[in-house]
């Protein structure tokens, strides 16, 4: 029987090279961390709550290239990742008790 951890699993999964993300621009960093990033979590993006001197053009665009060269590959990834693991069938196992 195969047991796993699944906070091992993903830590390694963070870890992995093809799931890190590039260096990127101040800009591109506050438009992926305070705009992408909360897009995705499904909250409100306000206009008025942008600070839009933390960015400029040219990170919107490192952001559009990351996101088709990047965010959609590791997307794909990490469904077909989810649909093999909700393939695995789960096993219930007791805990050792500590002394």
């Amino acid at each position: 029987m195969i047991t796993v951890s699944i906070t091992q699993l993903v830590s390694a999964i963070e870890e992995a090279d093809v799931y890190k993300m590039p260096d990127m621009s101040g800009g591109a960093e506050y438009i992926y961390d305070n705009i992408y990033m909360s897009l995705l979590r499904g909250e409100d993006v306000k206009l008025s709550q942008i600070n839009w001197d933390s960015f400029e053009l040219e990170d919107v665009d490192t952001m559009r290239d990351l996101h088709s060269d990047v965010l959609e590959a590791n997307e794909s990834k990490a469904d077909s990742l989810a649909s093999t693991l909700q393939g695995i069938s789960p096993v219930t196992v007791t805990a050792a008790a500590f002394v």
